[in-house]
């Protein structure tokens, strides 16, 4: 299935409070033939050497959150992305009313609550250019 990106509004930027080097953040919906497959939301912080955060809620054929929302942790070790799924309590975001509620790792990884978590990821990280143009130059 071919897939693609939509930037939803403009990146933004703050100061990370570690470092102070800027962290850019944005968001977007992963699309299909079939409409929209997942909502996201990504943290680029620049002084940390390759890593980001992204957020996402898959969304049904009907337009609707579905699961509720899966936040990860990424890094690039020059030959892959590698993935950790959060935990609620470590994540950047926190529930949404809209996309419902960060599920666990337990929820994730056991529970199957997103079957295709790791290929929607991929997609997101392959496609968000503000995310992949970043990928490529670390």
């Amino acid at each position: 299935m071919k897939t693609w990106t939509e930037a939803v509004g403009d990146e933004t930027q703050e100061a990370c409070p570690c470092c102070s080097r800027p962290v850019f953040e944005g968001e977007g919906v992963l699309m299909s033939e079939r409409g929209e497959l997942a909502a996201y939301a990504y943290r680029w912080p620049e002084g940390h050497e390759g890593r980001f955060s992204v957020a996402l809620s898959p969304i049904d054929e009907q337009g609707h959150f579905y699961a509720g929302l899966a936040t990860l942790t990424c890094r690039n070790d020059g030959e892959q992305l590698i993935y950790v799924v959060l935990e609620p309590d470590a994540s950047p975001w926190g529930d949404s009313k809209v996309m419902g509620k960060v599920l666990s790792r337990q929820e994730l990884l056991h529970d199957g609550a997103i079957p295709d978590l790791f290929e929607l990821v991929d997609a997101i990280t392959a496609g968000e250019e503000r995310i992949s143009s970043r990928i490529m130059a670390s």
